[in-house]
């Protein structure tokens, strides 16, 4: 059974059992400072588990898009392990518990999946009393094949943390004796290969504070995840992870690209070292491919650190293996190949996604070969030692001018049997960073804000109407609820249903007024807290309270400007992939009542006439007077249509389009104008870079694109009139000014170079004094500039042999040194450099350079003299004398 029949089994058997089949939530989470990945499929629910949102449908199945890196060491190794996985999941939201649970796993793995129950065990949490007699007495599993296990192993998560968990129970295949350790205590819970754990039941059931004390959810519910690389490798009959079709699929395309390269065939099986290397490379290859499609391009922190390290551990793979020049952009089709029945977002990134993963292989092969130098001499230097860590300064010198991620370090030292000092990097690093996936750490680390479990949620209404008759159902100051706020204080008002737009999607919140008899709140801004919306307001007047009526009005005008700015970033999107290609894809945008920000996958800056091309093009569609039309849709059908969407956005089975007619059509919860001529026009103002392989446009619509060209017009003129020519003549104006003040500039140095002419050279030679065998001129030229003086030095040092010319001038006050050494005089000891520093010093300044030229400046011209007279001194020091 294929990787992708099994997708299509799995998501069919719970929606036959009346499960919501709801899409995967990004993998990549930009905005979450606890996690920079989804790890877990339950993440996506959290909320709903606290009850602080209504879940899709009381009983949901996904398949999520999961990456964690905690057992990035084992990849390859062990065969259960991955970096990037798939993760399988029913969940219940207050429907069925433990027996449903247990019931429907069983049957799915006994009775769909034919999987041997001679060959299966399960665990429950120590004292979980329920779930073992579920298993024994209901399914019928033998008590010798169901074990009690502690916190760690059957309790989820095993961190503890303010967030959903609870007891949980584990389905186990024997895979046999053959994948054992041997040892006579082997059995489930083993860290061998052996017990492969399958399928994790999660009887969410509490949230826990961090002295552990535990608080009963709202409605107990399900969460399950079952690995389906796991389940593929059981059903195929495969020994490893990276053995399984479409992993099998990405592995035979790396070992046609390396023996394309290095001349000798390659291919799996041959060897049991070159195999794990491959399984490592497919892994990380595959696990990049999708980190980028979720936005993330190759950086120093976060999500971009992950993904630089997957690359670069791929590539010295790869080169063990024989690659002899970047290979892995040409692995990347294969991905899309092996996955991109089930993953579309992968054949639209394609291109960008071999381009990027190209540059990022070249950028690391330029300076592998000397970053292997320099750890080469540092481990020569600890064998004279005899000390086995290297330091954490020169580990992160391999990191931050070679490009080493530090765990890459670490790989090559356990290769030659030492250790990194990882303290002394973090202190060379100055702050502790988070330079990994969180998995399930990253979840540990949340902190449980205010809950609003029970407050009810917010109609949004403002599609249609921009003010509406509401209730106060909630307020909030100081981040507590409380039941009455007074005039003048700040305060976040929730109401049963509003016309303020929620930040989210890039555009900004609404603003507005909220009335009632007797008081009016000033709304500054509008946010999301789960299915809530917060008015952040301030009680210009009187009082309000939990329950009053109230008028909630939205600022109209401004309103209409951010619409604007948003079907704006439509056309521009659209313009953008008409011009420069498909593989542009949106990054991040900021819908604002003044601007728009739109950021975008793209390899290079766009050009002029690119840019020309892209406004031309928004601002005829504009002309057009096209319709704009929202529309609710099937997220699948919507795709299948050819929406396009962000697929750092999480969706839900149904989903609103903006369709700009004969334009585009995205997925998009924003307002919108109804027709392209309300835009106005639209007018660029800047491009510029971001990131590697991410570009940024601003633009601007309506009055703000008009007042912004009145402004640009009258700046023309003003130029026009300093110049003193018609504002159409402004160009070759300032072209024959260039020309002039070009043409000056070659007077001017003509003149300085004549004033060579008149340094007494003859005198400066006959004031060279010996210094150990090596002529010495150390001079004051006055009024001369840098260029002049380094002219002379090279004229006079031809004229003795050995020698050394020291030459400074001073202009206000402002000193210039060079120094010149000849071959003579290196092969003495002096050094050009070292002298010309000491003496920029003394003048207080810097300087240096090569042993045979140098130059330094000074910011006391009435130091000169002194530094020049200490000249001697320096050099007979240099020449041992």
């Amino acid at each position: 059974m294929t990787t992708q029949q099994l997708r299509e089994l799995f998501v069919q058997y719970f929606v036959d059992r009346g499960h919501l089949a709801q899409p995967s939530a990004p993998l990549v989470l930009h905005d979450d400072p606890t996690s920079l990945f989804t790890s877990a499929g339950m993440q996506p629910y959290m909320s709903a588990f606290r009850g602080e949102t209504k879940p899709p449908a009381s009983k949901v199945t996904s398949i999520q898009r999961c990456l964690r890196t905690n057992d990035i060491e084992g990849v390859g190794f062990h065969n259960r392990y991955a970096t990037f996985f798939e993760m399988l999941g029913n969940f219940s939201f207050g429907d069925y518990f433990k027996e449903g649970a247990i019931e429907m796993a069983w049957d799915l793995m006994t009775n769909v999946l034919r999987l041997p129950t001679e060959h299966l065990y399960v665990t429950v949490y120590t004292d979980d009393d329920e779930a073992e007699r579920i298993w024994h007495e209901h399914i019928g599993v033998p008590m010798d094949r169901i074990s009690r296990l502690g916190r760690s192993d059957n309790w989820w998560p095993k961190e503890r943390w303010e967030g959903p968990c609870g007891p949980c129970s584990e389905i186990h295949l024997d895979l046999g004796p053959e994948f054992g350790c041997d040892r006579p205590d082997c059995a489930v819970g083993c860290d061998c290969d052996r017990y492969l754990e399958l399928w994790n039941l999660v009887f969410q059931m509490y949230t826990e504070a961090e002295d552990g004390t535990l608080t009963p959810l709202p409605k107990p519910g399900i969460d399950t995840g079952m690995g389906l690389e796991r389940l593929a490798l059981v059903m195929q009959g495969v020994r490893h992870l990276g053995e399984t079709d479409e992993m099998a699929h990405i592995a035979r395309r790396i070992t046609d690209v390396i023996s394309d390269q290095s001349g000798t065939e390659l291919r799996y099986g041959q060897h049991g070292r070159s195999d794990l290397a491959l399984r490592i490379i497919a892994d990380h290859i595959r696990a990049a491919v999708f980190t980028q499609a979720g936005g993330v391009v190759p950086s120093n922190e976060g999500a971009g650190y992950v993904l630089r390290r997957f690359i670069r551990r791929s590539y010295r793979y790869g080169r063990q293996l024989g690659a002899t020049e970047p290979f892995l952009h040409r692995v990347v089709p294969a991905v899309t190949e092996a996955m991109g029945q089930h993953h579309r977002e992968l054949a639209e990134r394609e291109e960008f996604s071999s381009e990027l993963v190209r540059r990022e292989e070249e950028r690391f092969a330029s300076t592998l070969r000397q970053g292997m130098g320099l750890f080469e001499r540092v481990v020569g230097e600890l064998e004279q030692e005899q000390t086995d860590a290297i330091p954490g300064e020169k580990a992160f010198t391999l990191y931050d001018t070679y490009g080493f991620p530090v765990e890459l370090t670490v790989e090559l030292a356990a290769e030659r049997g030492l250790q990194v000092d990882m303290e002394g990097f973090q202190e060379a690093m100055e702050a502790q960073r988070v330079r990994s996936g969180m998995g399930s750490a990253g979840l540990a680390g949340a902190r449980q804000e205010l809950s609003l479990a029970q407050v009810p949620a917010t109609e949004f209404v403002g599609y249609d109407h921009g003010s509406s008759q509401a209730r106060v159902v909630a307020l909030i100051a100081d981040d507590e609820l409380v039941e009455m706020a007074k005039a003048e204080q700040e305060v976040a008002v929730v109401l049963d249903q509003t016309p303020f737009y929620a930040e989210q999607g890039g555009q900004v919140g609404d603003s507005g007024s909220i009335q009632m008899a007797g008081a009016e709140l000033a709304v500054r801004n509008t946010t999301k807290r789960g299915d809530k919306t917060l008015h952040i307001a301030v009680l210009k007047r009187g009082s309000v309270q939990v329950g009053d009526e109230v008028s909630a009005t939205v600022d109209s005008r401004r309103r209409h400007a951010v619409m604007r700015n948003h079907t704006g970033t439509h056309l521009l999107h659209a313009a953008l992939r008409q011009v420069l290609g498909e593989h542009v894809s949106q990054s991040g945008s900021l819908v604002a009542p003044d601007r728009l920000r739109f950021d975008f996958t793209h390899h290079e800056a766009v050009s002029t006439e690119q840019l020309t091309e892209i406004e031309r093009l928004c601002n005829q569609w504009i002309l057009d007077d096209r319709p704009v039309q929202a529309e609710d849709r099937d997220y699948e059908d919507a795709m299948r249509d050819g929406a396009i969407a962000i697929f750092t956005e999480k969706y839900d089975k149904q989903v609103r389009t903006i369709s700009t007619e004969g334009v585009s059509t995205e997925l998009c919860g924003g307002t919108h104008v109804s027709r392209t001529a309300q835009i106005g026009s639209f007018h660029i103002v800047d491009e510029s870079s971001v990131a590697a392989g991410i570009r940024r446009i601003e633009a601007l619509t309506g009055m703000g694109a008009a007042e912004h060209h009145r402004h640009l017009a009258d700046q023309v003129h003003a130029l026009a009139v300093a110049l003193g020519s018609p504002p159409e003549q402004i160009g070759d104006r300032v072209a024959q000014l260039r020309d002039q003040i070009s043409d000056l500039n070659r007077r001017l140095e003509k003149a300085s170079s004549s004033g060579a002419a008149m340094v007494d050279v003859p005198s400066l030679l006959e004031s060279a004094t010996d210094v150990a065998g090596v002529h010495l001129i150390s001079a004051h030229v006055p009024e001369v500039d840098r260029k002049l003086l380094g002219q002379l030095a090279d004229q006079l040092a031809t004229q003795l042999s050995p020698a050394v010319v020291l030459l400074g001038s001073a202009v206000d006050d402002k000193v210039a040194l060079v120094c010149k050494a000849d071959k003579a005089a290196l092969a003495a000891g002096a050094h050009a450099g070292k002298l010309v520093s000491e003496a920029a010093r003394s003048c207080d300044g810097g300087g240096g350079g090569r042993p045979d030229f140098a130059e330094g400046a000074g910011r006391d011209g009435g130091k000169l003299d002194q530094a020049l007279a200490g000249a001697e001194v320096i050099l007979r020091q240099q020449l041992g004398g």
